[in-house]
């Protein structure tokens, strides 16, 4: 009888990275910090930033489209993230989902990474769940989690909603 072993490279908080809309695990590659100026989140779907946040002086991109925008200013459970439609300039960057993120918002942009992963789940309450977006596109409720466990699938997304655990890794 064959045994799980579990070997991994990195790992990713997903505290700030539960998403209902995009596939979030394997974003720990942090590519730039700022916080928002003034003009973003108008359209509600543009971020502003200080000067060179974006490309840098010598024209070479910092962000790419499809590289993941979130907005650490917005509060649990509701924090706030979308993928970078397009690089605008130094300056600006539109992304695909209307976030109407104001002047002064804690920001980080995260690289994109297609790489699937498991899960450690540190905290589960009795009755605790944890939905899930499998590597292959299945999405899936695990229910009575128990703390400090493995899920032995490979995900690519940990849904905000349906899931009551916390303290989640994903492990890759």
């Amino acid at each position: 009888m064959g045994y799980q072993k579990l070997q991994v490279g990195r790992a990713t908080d997903m505290e700030r990275l539960l998403n209902d809309l995009e596939d979030t695990v394997n974003l720990n590659d942090e590519l730039t910090a700022f916080n928002t100026a003034a003009g973003s989140g108008t359209p509600t779907n543009v971020i502003i930033a200080p000067a060179n946040t974006f490309i840098d002086t010598n024209g070479n991109n910092l962000v790419n489209q499809g590289d993941l925008y979130v907005n650490l200013s917005s509060s649990a459970p509701n924090y706030k993230s979308s993928y970078i439609a397009s690089v605008d300039s130094d300056t600006k960057i539109t992304l695909v989902k209307n976030l109407g993120v104001g002047s002064g918002a804690s920001s980080k942009i995260l690289a994109r990474s297609e790489e699937p992963a498991v899960l450690y789940v540190g905290t589960a309450a009795a009755g605790a769940t944890l939905k899930v977006r499998s590597a292959g596109g299945d999405d899936a409720t695990f229910v009575n989690i128990q703390q400090g466990s493995f899920i032995p699938v490979q995900v690519k997304r940990v849904y905000n909603t349906g899931t009551t655990a916390t303290n989640i890794v994903a492990l890759f």
